[in-house]
């Protein structure tokens, strides 16, 4: 017995190329950064990018109890990576900020060119720290936290390797 394939239609032809060039467009907008930079949080300690690529560390803010987070030293290669900034998103309305809300902090990079280098922040809760040059000046040893750690009642330097590819 002889079987007979029969082809696609036209129709449903077509209905493949175009979901398959939807989903092409949509990665293409997606890697590019179209919407927005990719954000990594606290517990993405080792993260890879593409030359170009904008990105953003993302971490609990509570600036009404005290908590802060400063880019510590040593400062990231530049050659690498290009730092853009801070800045922080704070949940609930003006009056409820003022009585306490929680909310993000960012801290804002452009991945210049190939290579890997350390972003390291300190996380400084309940103002036990007044930023890195206090930390320094006072010689107060500060602990790095493990790749697995979260935020916590004491202060800590979070380290990210960042490779550039």
């Amino acid at each position: 017995m002889i079987k007979r394939v029969i082809p696609p239609s036209k129709t449903a032809r077509s209905l493949l190329v175009a979901a398959l060039a939807t989903l092409a467009f949509g990665l293409v907008l997606a890697v590019t950064g179209f919407f927005g930079p990719t954000e990594y949080g606290t517990a993405e300690r080792r993260i890879t990018v593409q030359a170009g690529e904008e990105f953003t560390l993302k971490v609990p803010a509570r600036p009404y109890m005290g908590e802060h987070w400063y880019l510590a030293d040593p400062k990231p290669d530049a050659d690498v990576l290009d730092y853009k900034g801070t800045h922080e998103d704070i949940e609930g309305t003006d009056e409820d900020i003022v009585g306490g809300g929680d909310g993000t902090a960012y801290f804002d990079f452009t991945a210049r060119a190939r290579g890997t280098t350390t972003v390291t922040l300190l996380h400084c809760p309940f103002a036990r720290c007044a930023g890195v040059a206090q930390t320094r000046a006072t010689a107060v040893p500060v602990p790095t936290a493990d790749a697995t750690d979260r935020p916590g009642d004491e202060p800590a330097f979070f380290r990210y390797e960042i490779t550039v590819r």
